[in-house]
């Protein structure tokens, strides 16, 4: 006993012979189809302009317009575009097999057919456009929920924003008299304000990858010298860390045209990352080149690299990679995903590379 069709698929038969009409439809009748037919080309594209159907049975040689051509305009419909249609046609040379798949069929059967045949290729390619179908549909919708958590977030991390930073300055108020506290509070209340300012920064990067991936973050660009803004960025982080040792190597200006604020805080993104991994005592270096048509920006640490399978993946959004030490993985956080927004928003490019015999150097290039 022959396996049922899919519930209420729906085949449109297209053939200027109407025995051929006839007895396609009856046998797919017979196997629960939902069948129509028509006879020429320009029924067919208004049958199915008026109700696509789950797949098209073509004939090639039909007077006034050809199945190849019937094919081509289904194609270039949003409508049809991705109904299948299966070519069933009494031309047998290899040349007319390959125009039809390039007018866009998935299909080509020869009279005079099997029906078994038929009605397997039939089925499978009903199954197959539904399965596609389906695909499409879980994909739109995983998108709209994607959408909808992004904004969910945003509009959270927007609203955290403003009592973060409250926090944060009634923490460094606390900081002027902090002399009349224990050594012990003295050391709670530090990383009282480390933490906020830690969480304050995060807030920012996430608003403004969002702001990054939505195209809301204008580029206003203008020409910088990158030696001198490295010297002012070393500058802000040695303070942070009085031991490290924080080399620029360059020979000389370095011009570029690009938004000031936003390769300046890439930089200093990828150099609190290198000095958060190098050990202490370790220096950290920045060296920027030109070459040719090109700009290179380095920062170079000694700290235990990263694993190639995480070569990509750190400059995703929450990415995460394993630690050697600790055995587990951990976010990557939002700084380096703000990197790599940033220099794509500027026609440039990021990444990462080791180094020996330890170490990593992240880099970026942008059009000199």
């Amino acid at each position: 006993m022959s396996e049922p069709a899919a519930p209420h698929a729906s085949v449109l038969i297209v053939d200027d012979t109407i025995e051929n009409l006839r007895l396609l439809s009856n046998l797919l009748g017979e196997h629960g189809y939902e069948v129509r037919a028509v006879t020429n080309g320009r029924q067919a594209l208004q049958a199915v302009e008026h109700d696509p159907p789950d797949l098209i049975l073509l004939d090639i040689t039909m007077p006034e317009m050809d199945g190849y051509e019937v094919c081509r305009r289904l194609r270039a419909r949003d409508g049809s575009r991705d109904v299948p249609v299966i070519f069933i046609t009494a031309l047998t040379d290899a040349a007319d097999k390959v125009l039809a798949f390039e007018a866009g069929g998935v299909d080509y059967v020869t009279k005079p057919f099997q029906f078994e045949e038929v009605l397997a290729r039939v089925r499978t390619h009903v199954a197959l456009s539904r399965a596609r179908s389906a695909l499409t549909q879980s994909y739109q919708r995983l998108r709209a929920l994607e959408e909808l958590r992004d904004n969910l977030v945003h509009m959270i991390v927007h609203d955290m924003k403003s009592p973060l930073m409250a926090i944060l300055v009634h923490l460094k108020v606390l900081e002027g008299p902090v002399a009349a506290l224990a050594e012990d509070s003295q050391e709670d209340l530090r990383r009282a304000v480390s933490a906020a300012g830690m969480l304050s920064q995060m807030v920012n990067d996430l608003l403004d990858v969002s702001r990054l991936e939505e195209g809301k973050m204008p580029v206003e660009r203008a020409i910088w010298d990158l030696t001198r803004m490295a010297g002012e960025v070393r500058a802000t982080l040695a303070a942070m860390d009085r031991g490290r040792r924080i080399d620029v190597e360059t020979a000389g200006a370095v011009q570029v045209s690009c938004d000031g604020a936003i390769i300046r805080r890439t930089l200093e993104n990828l150099l609190g990352n290198a000095i958060k991994h190098t050990p202490a005592g370790s220096p950290v270096r920045i060296s920027i080149a030109r070459r040719n048509d090109r700009v290179r920006v380095e920062v170079q640490d000694e700290g235990d690299g990263v694993p190639a399978e995480a070569r990509e993946k750190i400059f995703e959004k929450f990415g995460t990679m394993r630690s050697r030490h600790e055995r587990a993985y951990h976010s990557a956080g939002l700084g380096l995903t703000f990197c790599k927004l940033a220099v794509e928003a500027h026609d440039g490019t990021i990444g990462v590379d080791p180094r020996a015999p330890a170490g990593s150097t992240f880099w970026f290039e942008l059009p000199a």
